[in-house]
């Protein structure tokens, strides 16, 4: 794998300035914000229970709201505002659905600088949390007015919501292992549990009847390269905490530390954390030409979003400290 300098901005001033002017004009604080008061009444009808304010609780707690962005930039001149609005809280709901879930499976007690649903009402409580906001992400999807674009909506979040479970089944199923596993199975671990719900937001433009301008395919490709990306900046974030070769040992058999480990050097720790980054960086890479083939506002926001985790790469470039040996 070529080196790439990730000190280096990716993109030209000028693609990142568009991306902003784009989040801008199609994806605007006031649509965001209509998206935000969406799916908060969307719970909030529901009947009151622990399950539904842990629920409001996770959405107070903000977020980028990424994928609402992607979805409405996809949406851009294909659906009404109202239809794209409710899309979008379709598409942010599921996402957060699995955050709630996902904290469980981890155990974390804080996201967003914030308690976690689980740290605050337990475990059950946030495993039911989790649940009412995955109905309520398909429930967003029938307020869609268009019937054909609300099933084929529904269609696409039924599928990828599934890819996403099976992804994270399948790491959590190698979670106590110890049997060495090989590159590919963390590459479709990786991939699956953190593109789907990217490549969701980018396809929302094409559940219309009229004429697609891009295909599923390309959204696949640009979700799995950003999502392989985004999940092993992710897993350099464990690393902070690593004080001795004895930390490494307990990181998960899916970890990427594991996986970008040279033959025999195990224990080279700064050469690791540098072939994660080449890893991320030729990912991006990736997104980054196949994103030129998206339509605009789109591929403006494709771009801002690249740029921002080629900054975190930067950053952690910078910041990460070497594992000590012990």
């Amino acid at each position: 794998m070529a080196a790439v300098d990730v000190t280096q901005s990716r993109t030209p001033d000028t693609v990142t300035a568009a991306g902003r002017d784009a989040l801008n004009a199609f994806a605007e604080p006031s649509l965001l914000e209509q998206v935000d008061q969406f799916m908060v009444d969307l719970v909030r009808g529901m009947p009151a229970t622990p399950a539904r304010d842990a629920a409001l609780y996770h959405l107070g707690t903000g977020g980028h709201r990424m994928r609402a962005r992607l979805a409405l930039a996809s949406g851009a001149n294909r659906l009404s505002a109202r239809d794209n609005i409710a899309a979008a809280a379709a598409c942010e709901l599921l996402h957060n659905a699995s955050l709630v879930h996902d904290d469980i499976s981890d155990g974390d007690e804080y996201r967003r600088d914030r308690p976690t649903v689980r740290a605050i009402h337990g475990d059950d409580v946030a495993l039911c949390a989790g649940d009412l906001l995955l109905t309520s992400a398909f429930r967003a999807a029938t307020r869609v007015a268009d019937a054909a674009t609300a099933r084929s909506l529904a269609d696409f979040m039924a599928e990828h919501a599934g890819r996403v479970i099976g992804g994270q089944s399948v790491e959590l199923g190698q979670k106590y292992s110890t049997v060495p596993r090989r590159l590919r199975d963390y590459l479709r671990a990786t991939r699956d549990k953190t593109a789907p719900l990217i490549e969701l937001s980018l396809n929302v433009g094409i559940t219309t009847p009229a004429p697609a301008r891009y295909s599923p395919a390309l959204s696949r490709g640009i979700a799995e390269a950003i999502g392989l990306a985004y999940q092993i900046l992710d897993d350099m974030d464990d690393l902070r905490e690593m004080t001795c070769a004895m930390d490494s040992a307990r990181l998960h058999p899916l970890h990427a530390w594991r996986h970008h480990q040279p033959p025999g050097r195990a224990g080279d720790h700064d050469r690791i954390r540098r072939r994660c980054l080449r890893h991320v960086d030729a990912a991006l890479g990736r997104a980054e030409r196949l994103s030129a083939q998206l339509p605009a506002p789109l591929s403006d926001d494709v771009f801002h979003l690249i740029e921002r985790l080629a900054d975190k790469a930067r950053r952690v470039a910078r910041t990460t400290p070497p594992v000590q040996k012990g």
